[in-house]
Parts: structure tokens; sequence; C-alpha cells
């Protein structure tokens, strides 16, 4: 047996062993109870501030391109500055129009995205027979822009298009030839297809929404000759897209006593056109469409959905 001095030494030695194991030897109850205890720190409370969504907005910008002085008209929705991957629309006037006559007819400033309506030197656009500039000048002034708002706004680079009028429209069109990777769809309304706009297209398929009157006494639906220079008729662009896009078949559905809907199917990239029977040289549906033949804002709206932006 034991003599009981021992078992105290014995006891004393074990407490100390615990003791150096679960509080490092303190002498502190305290630092003990710490040690021991399994409840949660209590989170701590942080406010940060946010930042408030600026206004929407609509400024001229010029930008020197290729050793040009280029202007364009911005808008940008609400929240263009807070918010991330939004949107990117070009748009370009017809011959002899502007940007800001353009944003007015269109109304597609109303777009949940930031647009840009761009101005062509001499109220022209290339590859047209009476564009001052190159295509490659400007398509430069298009990868300028391109690149400066996408420094200054969060920009879906899957989301870049191009819209565009008449010879805007041709633009437009040769926009989405040469810059199939950096656009993913391109709307094209009463559009001036010179050859030389399809000259060299990518055959990397595009999304493409397209709207001719048949009765434009400008451009024709049937195609014809301006400035000395052929354009292909709407049937003829259209069968060029639908071969570049890999569509299978056509297929029409009449929406109005005016609107012919026809659209492709089985194809890599959408395809969709719109007839306006009795249709003249305008944005269907725009401020200056005066013929009533299709609603307020169509032609905007139809491009909207088909590029999959909303409105602001």
């Amino acid at each position: 047996m034991l003599d009981r001095p021992v078992i105290r030494v014995a006891l004393a030695v074990g407490l100390a062993v615990s003791c150096f194991s679960v509080a490092g030897c303190s002498g502190d109850p305290s630092r003990l109870r710490t040690a021991i205890s399994t409840r949660p720190e209590a989170p701590e409370d942080v406010v940060r501030e946010v930042e408030p969504w600026s206004d929407p907005s609509v400024e001229r910008r010029q930008i020197t391109s290729a050793g040009l002085k280029r202007d364009y008209v911005l808008s940008v929705p609400k929240g263009a500055r807070q918010r991330e991957r939004l949107p990117l629309i070009l748009v370009f006037h017809g011959y002899r129009e502007d940007a800001q006559r353009m944003r007015e007819h269109t109304q597609l400033d109303k777009a949940d995205a930031v647009v840009a309506f761009m101005d062509g030197v001499d109220n022209a656009w290339a590859p047209a027979p009476y564009a001052t500039t190159t295509g490659q000048q400007d398509l430069t002034f298009v990868d300028d822009v391109v690149s400066q708002l996408e420094e200054e706004f969060s920009i879906d680079r899957a989301r870049v298009f191009a819209a565009g009028f008449s010879n805007g429209g041709g633009f437009a069109a040769f926009v989405g030839c040469q810059r199939p990777q950096e656009f993913t769809g391109v709307a094209t309304v009463a559009g001036a297809f010179y050859q030389r706009v399809s000259e060299g297209c990518s055959q990397i398929p595009m999304k493409h929404i397209d709207f001719h009157g048949t009765a434009d006494p400008v451009i024709s639906y049937n195609g014809g000759e301006r400035h000395e220079t052929v354009y292909d008729s709407t049937h003829d662009m259209l069968v060029e897209a639908a071969v570049r896009n890999h569509c299978a078949r056509e297929e029409e559905i009449r929406l109005s006593d005016t609107v012919v809907q026809a659209t492709w199917d089985d194809c890599d990239a959408a395809l969709e056109h719109y007839r306006i029977e009795g249709g003249s040289h305008v944005w269907p549906g725009g401020t200056a469409d005066t013929s009533a033949s299709v609603s307020s804002g169509f032609a905007t709206r139809a491009v909207l959905r088909f590029f999959g932006v909303g409105v602001s």
C-alpha cells in the first residue's frame, strides 16, 4: 500500500501535466476557461458603403482613330458604372444622316445596354462607293470605340452587336463579316449590300436579323444599281447568310397583312428576316415611319429581342 504523502505527490504531478496541456501552465483560471471553451466567437459587424447607381446618360464623344478625329454619341443605362457584364451595341446611320438622327429615329438608347451611335466621315460608311474612308479606317474606328468602352465599363464580350440602317446596314453586315470573333450578331434595316460588303467575308456563323420593305424606292428589295455600283437583292443576301450559318430550311409566317417573318431552322447562328409589304426606306416603326404598316417601335423591339437585350 502507498503512503498518503506519495499519493498526494502523484495527484499534484497529474494536475500539473493537465495544466500544461490545456492552459499553457498559467495560474490564471480565466485562461483555463478560455482554452477549453467551445462557444464560437461572435461575428464582427462590418458596414460596407454601397455606391449608388449612376443615372442613365447621353453624351457626345470624340476619339482619334487611324489619324482621324471621329465622333460618336454614347448612351448608357442606369447603373452602368456599377453593373457587370453589360451588352454593347454599335449603331450606324444611313448615308447623309448622322448619329444623333439615328438615335432619334430608332430609340435604341432605350436598350438596357451601352449603346454607341457612330458618326461616319462625311456622313457615310465604307465600303459604299461614295464613302471617303476606307473599309479599314472605319473598322479601326469600330475597334477603337469598343476598346475604349471595354476599359470604362464592364462589357460582356459574348454580347457585342452591330446595327445599321441603309448604308449603315451594309456597314453593320461588313463588320459582321470582318469581325466575326469580336461581334455576336448584326441587325440590318433596308441595308445597302453593295457587292464589296461581302468580299472576303468570314465563314464563321453570325447571328443576323434583317428588315426590308418591298416598296423601298432607295435600296430596292430586288437589288439593283446605285452610284454606278451593283447591290445585292435581299433574297441573295439572305441565301449567303443561310449558307454561312449552316441553316437547313426557311419557314415563313405571316404576322399581319403587311409583315411576313422568315426564319431558318437548324442554324449554327440564328437568321431572321422581316418583309414589310409595301414598306418604304425607313426604320420600321421608328419615329420617321409614317406608313402605319407596323406598330410603333416594331423593328427596335424585334432587334433587342433577337439580341437578348432588355429595355431600361
